[in-house]
């Protein structure tokens, strides 16, 4: 749908001046809105694969584990496909409030695309460099959201996310090198054109969510606090909006319709879109990738 067919429909969950801003900046933060109620399961759900990863010697496409994990000390980066695991994510993915949340920002017709979960270890958890999200999933249009809900919360010594505000509103940074090596970020001559210097931290208290735009530029430092910060990463898309490319991580619950209807039509929009590499072959996460190319610099 297009923004004035969005904005003709009253909200449901959020109002119209914070649907406004969300277009405006780029991003919006929902200060505890998860209770216990949510956060307690979802802990538990989350601690028993943490469990089960403690034999893992490297990673794989759906647990990425930091270099010094180990079974007595299990250091996780990423977990994919978390729909799969434990019928309460998926529940979180499709009956809490977040798809209506997105379905208000987006329009009334809803994708589910992906849920993850970034761990952000203590003492050292992987930073992510700056970047934007739909240079790794492109699609017909910008209409893609990511929500980050803070299982634990986030202080500014635990690497929250970091956003530029109104970066959305303007072009989608090449996220390769200058030989045209892909590198999962955006590279360190755009940082000025790209605005970095003015990202604001996205703290919070536990059941802490923010949504950002598919195209506001975005990244997160080292956690260098004796907690870790893990972060429910969910993805969703405009039902319009029609992938170019293969789903990084196609879970059975991928592009799943969770509010609305099936649309008649695609929408297109006029954007110059760098196109990611082709992840049918395989995909672990944008650590990996941001890593490898910093291992190669």
């Amino acid at each position: 749908m297009k923004l004035d067919e969005i904005c003709a429909v009253p909200p449901t969950v959020i109002t119209q001046e914070q649907r406004l801003r969300f277009y405006e900046q780029g991003y919006l933060k929902f200060p505890g809105l998860f209770s216990d109620d949510w956060l307690k399961p979802l802990r538990n759900a989350l601690a028993e694969i943490v469990e089960s990863t403690r034999e893992i010697k490297e990673s794989t496409q759906r647990i990425d584990i930091e270099p010094d994990h180990c079974a007595e000390k299990p250091r996780l980066r990423r977990v994919a496909y978390v729909d799969e695991y434990d019928p309460i994510f998926w529940q979180l993915c499709k009956d809490s409030i977040i798809p209506d949340i997105a379905a208000d920002l987006l329009g009334a017709n809803i994708r589910f695309r992906e849920i993850m979960m970034n761990f952000k270890w203590s003492d050292g958890g992987a930073e992510v460099k700056w970047h934007q999200d739909l240079a790794f999933y492109p699609h017909t249009h910008s209409g893609t959201t990511q929500f980050l809900l803070l299982l634990d919360g986030a202080t500014p010594e635990q690497g929250p996310l970091q956003v530029v505000p109104g970066s959305h509103r303007g072009k989608l940074f090449p996220h390769y090198d200058d030989q045209w090596n892909w590198t999962g970020a955006i590279a360190e001559g755009d940082y000025e054109e790209a605005g970095v210097d003015q990202a604001v931290m996205l703290t919070g208290s536990p059941g802490t969510l923010t949504v950002h735009h598919g195209l506001t530029v975005h990244g997160s430092g080292s956690n260098y606090d004796s907690a870790a910060r893990p972060a429910f990463v969910l993805t969703y898309a405009a039902a319009d909006a029609m992938p170019y490319t293969a789903p990084s991580y196609p879970s059975v619950n991928y592009h799943t319709l969770v509010r609305g209807v099936e649309p008649r039509y695609a929408h297109h929009e006029e954007l110059n879109v760098p196109l990611p590499p082709d992840w049918w072959g395989g995909y672990t996460s944008i650590f990996d990738h941001q890593e490898e190319i910093s291992t190669v610099a």
